[in-house]
């Protein structure tokens, strides 16, 4: 890569659409700045699925290596920002299976800073569906996170406190009928953010 393109700055505040047709052309300002943008809070994601600092780096660092050099197929790409995390999650799960295909978990998960999210516990009988659970617990949390403040609130106070609108209501001061307008649009924002994952999304609301 040209060296010549470090120095030149590229506005992050394209639209989408626009960015992406600048990465198929290999406009490597564009490429550098999307680096510089996201490779801290890429790092920071597939940890929470890694445990691990160093592979984090290096899942992060691959996962950007493969996008430019796939750069060209990404026209049906319509959200660069949910590409990559979706790409960074993809390639943590992948990662963690390897590891268990060639029965190196317990030993790498020893080797853990602590803080990957509950995988210790379940070393020794990892499977598919815990790798599963765990990504979908990951997935909810970030999409609750996006949530407006108060629909945030609400939310966690219902589903995660199983606490009665009209408990929620008398905690937040405001009406019952408010309660349930911002359960109501928070159900429909996460229903949108996490229809890939729309089936297990809502088995886990009726199990809570």
């Amino acid at each position: 890569m040209s060296q010549s393109f470090v120095s030149q700055k590229y506005s992050m505040k394209d639209g989408s659409n626009d960015l992406i047709e600048k990465l198929r052309q290999g406009n490597e300002a564009a490429y550098i700045s999307l680096f510089n943008d996201y490779y801290s809070l890429l790092c920071a994601y597939s940890r929470r699925y890694v445990g691990r600092k160093d592979i984090a780096e290096e899942i992060v660092s691959e996962t950007f290596f493969n996008l430019w050099n796939n750069r060209k197929k990404l026209g049906s790409v319509s959200s660069i920002k949910a590409y990559l995390f979706k790409a960074v999650a993809n390639n943590s799960l992948q990662y963690l299976r390897k590891l268990k295909s060639e029965k190196k978990i317990e030993d790498y998960f020893s080797s853990t800073d602590g803080s990957n999210i509950g995988f210790k516990e379940v070393a020794e009988n990892l499977t598919e569906q815990s790798l599963l659970v765990q990504e979908l617990s990951i997935r909810i949390e970030d999409a609750v996170n996006q949530l407006p403040p108060q629909q945030q609130t609400v939310f966690r106070l219902k589903r995660f406190e199983g606490k009665t609108n009209k408990e929620i209501a008398d905690e937040m001061g405001i009406a019952v009928k408010t309660v349930e307008m911002h359960l109501s649009k928070a159900m429909l924002s996460l229903r949108n953010d996490l229809k890939d994952y729309l089936p297990a999304f809502l088995l886990f609301l009726l199990l809570k």
